[in-house]
């Protein structure tokens, strides 16, 4: 629950956010936790894997094009450990569909999210996404 644009929330929800740039991920991460939610945060996709927790995570926000392990290999590691888990893209290249049209059919389009985006934009469609009750049956 938000009370305006500077108020944390009353419940804060944990995210784990994945980008190789770390001034992307140190803004990512400070835009995070300024709007309530408790944020771990890699620019290491493998590290990011060895430190994972099932069920620790309303939300993992990962950057495709990463070294070592792409995005779309991460979320498909992170599903064998954590079915539910909620994934979102957070890219500024382009989404080729190719070998991962599984992912692409397997999640609404609007968890994919192009950067820039303005950091309003950006807490309004990680509400919507962590407040989304179709995926968790999809992936049953």
């Amino acid at each position: 629950m938000e009370k305006g644009g500077d108020w944390p929330r009353v419940v804060s929800c944990r995210i784990l956010a994945v980008d190789d740039e770390r001034d992307v991920n140190t803004a990512l991460r400070e835009v995070l936790e300024h709007n309530g939610f408790k944020v771990d945060s890699f620019d290491d996709p493998l590290l990011a894997l060895k430190n994972f927790k099932a069920q620790l995570y309303d939300l993992v926000i990962l950057d495709i094009k990463m070294p070592e392990m792409n995005g779309f290999s991460f979320y498909r590691e992170i599903k064998k450990l954590d079915k539910n888990c909620k994934i979102c893209f957070l890219t500024a290249g382009e989404m080729y569909y190719g070998i991962y049209s599984d992912i692409f059919s397997s999640l609404p389009a609007n968890y994919f999210i192009r950067k820039p985006i303005g950091n309003e934009e950006l807490i309004r469609k990680i509400d919507e996404i962590i407040n989304d009750t179709a995926i968790r049956v999809r992936s049953k």
